[in-house]
């Protein structure tokens, strides 16, 4: 099995009332009623495109430290997130 780490931004949109994640270095998107329904999403999305990348041979960036992207990112929550594909 291959496990992939990513650090992922969590955004609250004041407007929309929604829940974002971000995830810079595959530029992937999510949104969700709660922080924990975007982790759960963003989990999901995660995964299928590690997936995909393996079965086309489509390279994967190296992910960004977790300090790198609290540096870029300050002021907004910056977690890890993993997926893990066969």
């Amino acid at each position: 099995m291959l496990k992939f780490t990513f650090p992922v931004i969590f955004i609250f949109n004041e407007e929309t009332q929604q829940h974002n994640g971000y995830i810079p270095d595959l530029a992937l998107f999510t949104e969700g009623h709660s922080p924990e329904e975007v982790y759960a999403e963003m989990e999901l999305i995660l995964k299928n495109l590690i997936h995909l990348s393996i079965k086309y041979s489509i390279e994967i960036p190296e992910p960004s430290t977790l300090n790198e992207t609290v540096k870029k990112w300050p002021g907004y929550k910056v977690s890890l997130i993993s997926a893990e594909v066969k």
